[in-house]
């Protein structure tokens, strides 16, 4: 009798033991997906915290350099560079001028308004540079032709026709042989400078 007692005793203890230990597990189990919970949240939180705060910083940043543009003006010694850009072939001419009296002391937003077709690129206190962008090509290409035994400069205009430019007083029979065919099958030159230059090289 009293082994059965005993042996009841026995179960009833480890199936207790069984049921506790289960039940501590489970709480454990919670207890650590509640932190695992909380700590992603909290990493959430600090990272929708941090974009904003970085957001609001780009935003002063941006507000302090348009401020801070906004209250520079251009001083006598300023140049202004216009630079065209032309769709059909694809050159910038840039053109310089010396600032204007009635520009000095003139801010950004002013100087947009007077150029209103120009976007302004950059804008400091001695320099300005504009931009903009127009259909068919500069005119700065030209053809140098032999007529008469001399040189002649023509420009080449938009719709492929030429007119004269410069006649000049260099004669072909003193050029290389090389440079009397080119002449004579049309020197196509780019830019003023460059023509003024391979003028130069032919006299």
């Amino acid at each position: 009798m009293n082994k059965i007692i005993t042996g009841l005793i026995v179960c009833i203890v480890v199936l207790f033991a069984i049921f506790f230990g289960i039940s501590f597990f489970q709480d454990q189990n919670k207890t650590e997906n509640l932190v695992t919970n909380t700590t992603q949240l909290s990493e959430e939180i600090i990272d929708e915290c941090t974009e904003e705060m970085e957001e609001l910083q780009k935003e002063n940043e941006l507000d302090t350099q348009a401020s801070t543009q906004s209250q520079i003006t251009l001083s006598p010694n300023c140049s202004f560079i216009f630079k065209t850009r032309y769709e059909k072939c694809g050159h910038i001419v840039n053109k310089y001028m010396n600032i204007p009296n009635e520009l000095v002391n003139k801010t950004q937003v002013e100087i947009q308004d007077i150029y209103s077709e120009w976007t302004i690129e950059e804008f400091k206190n001695n320099e300005v540079i504009l931009t903009k962008s127009e259909e068919g090509s500069c005119e700065e290409h030209y053809v140098l032709r032999d007529v008469d035994g001399e040189i002649v400069v023509y420009l080449i205009n938009d719709d492929g026709s030429e007119e004269i430019y410069e006649h000049t007083e260099i004669a072909i029979d003193y050029l290389t042989e090389t440079d009397k065919i080119s002449i004579k099958n049309g020197l196509k030159v780019y830019g003023k400078e460059h023509l003024n230059q391979t003028l130069e090289d032919f006299e």
